[in-house]
């Protein structure tokens, strides 16, 4: 809240941040910028799936997210909520054939959304069979599936922070199905490249791996990093052994 002047219009904030795998505290960031009166974005592309979500109670005047994260749809299915109060203002780039709908039961927004350009639907037709499906992985549905994953996100990370000597910093609370271990040395930028390259060549794992802070966050293009950390995920199709074998090849190649 600093950060907000009177020239503030518009915040755009992480549901769960990608570098950091961390659940920000939504609710209150939303309520305390709409008091200054300033909007906010949600980029939730990491959220729907992962955490419980509940956009109408959350009240941010924009909310997207995307569909082939951890929803499992396709590539290029994704959700765009706009708050009523807000519709008005929003209009696509490129107007839709649905532009011309005589429907009075169809939002303007809806319209002008529905079709643009020549896009393919296929992505969005498929994603409610997507989120049926993954859902149905676990006899409690969705929320079972969820509280699974992080379960074994949480293990995994433990597993891999036991193998590096290094010190977990995030409480599992904040994590959803994602999590992040530091790496027991800071690495240079090109030396985290060659190392998640060789961990991908070599050892058949990808793994995201990142400095911090992020390039986009130094106070200078050229500042080299002062930590770096390796984020894993959890989904119905990994195991344990998967962060074990993760941990061993880290382990072997930092030393």
């Amino acid at each position: 809240m600093a950060a907000v002047t009177p020239r503030t219009r518009l915040a755009l904030v992480s549901h769960v941040t990608s570098p950091s795998a961390t659940i920000l505290p939504l609710a209150d960031i939303v309520r305390e910028l709409e008091a200054r009166g300033v909007d906010t974005l949600v980029d939730a592309a990491h959220a729907p799936g992962q955490v419980p979500v509940d956009v109408a109670g959350l009240g941010a005047a924009y909310w997207t997210a995307n569909g082939h994260k951890w929803l499992c749809g396709p590539k290029g299915s994704a959700v765009l909520h706009v708050r009523a109060d807000r519709r008005e203002r929003v209009r696509p780039l490129v107007i839709s054939h649905g532009f011309n709908d005589a429907r009075p039961d169809r939002l303007r927004l809806w319209k002008e959304f529905d079709w643009t350009g020549t896009v393919d639907p296929t992505a969005h037709l498929a994603l409610p069979e997507a989120i049926r499906v993954v859902g149905a992985m676990e006899p409690g549905g969705w929320p079972a599936l969820m509280a699974a994953n992080h379960q074994l996100v949480i293990e995994g990370r433990e597993r891999i922070a036991g193998a590096l000597g290094v010190e977990l910093r995030i409480p599992t609370e904040l994590h959803g199905s994602m999590a992040i271990v530091p790496l027991p040395l800071p690495l240079r930028d090109m030396a985290i490249q060659a190392l998640k390259a060789d961990l991908m060549d070599v050892d058949g794992i990808e793994v995201p791996l990142t400095a911090f802070p992020v390039p986009a966050a130094r106070r200078q293009p050229g500042d080299p990093p002062t930590a770096a950390a390796v984020r894993i995920s959890a989904q119905r199709y990994n195991e344990a052994a998967d962060y074990d074998r993760l941990a061993e090849a880290l382990a072997r190649r930092l030393r």
